[in-house]
């Protein structure tokens, strides 16, 4: 949510939907690997979790390094200042999430224990729908980030010291959470 923030915060509400339409998009990618099988792989191959952890971590920090770097004006609007940013929203969200090891771990390990092996549809198509219902459940809480970083943004962008500092924030921050994702990958 908080990298969903900072798009909305620093290229304009339509890469927040952008980011929110990506993150929903790797969610289901990450529901389909749970219901037809990763799990037992990860469980039988526990090495490939660390480097979905490591990788992730790497793009984080990446991203987080391109933020601190970007120089010029934050602009907040409907319509952001780079034609390029709500397709690059789109684009790095779907990579932050897909590499997100927590959201692939939530969908393999929460959503089998609402299972039932005795119920008349197969497990797969359970998990499938449970999975789906997370995830529209999720798009609730996108609009209320949106809209709330939306309208934070506006007021801290009154003048472009605000938005630099906050675009630098939100940099160091994703830069955290990438190394502290690699720390606990070990």
């Amino acid at each position: 949510m908080f990298y969903m923030a900072v798009q909305t915060m620093v290229h304009g509400t339509r890469a927040g939907w952008l980011s929110s339409f990506a993150f929903h998009i790797a969610s289901y990618i990450h529901i389909l690997l749970a219901a037809f099988g990763l799990t037992i792989l990860l469980k039988t191959a526990p090495i490939l979790l660390v480097v979905l952890k490591l990788a992730g971590a790497a793009y984080l920090i990446w991203m987080g390094v391109r933020m601190l770097l970007k120089r010029g004006h934050v602009l907040v609007s409907s319509r952001p200042h780079d034609a390029k940013s709500p397709s690059n929203a789109f684009s790095d969200s779907l990579t932050v999430e897909i590499l997100n090891p927590k959201s692939a771990l939530f969908y393999f390990a929460f959503l089998p224990q609402f299972t039932s092996p005795d119920a008349p549809a197969g497990v797969w198509v359970q998990i499938l729908v449970l999975g789906a219902i997370a995830n529209v459940m999720f798009s609730m809480t996108d609009v209320v980030c949106i809209l709330a970083a939306h309208f934070v943004a506006a007021k801290a962008t009154a003048t472009n010291i605000a938005g630099d500092v906050g675009r630098k924030i939100g940099g160091c921050v994703l830069i955290g959470m990438g190394a502290k994702i690699a720390i606990e990958s070990r």
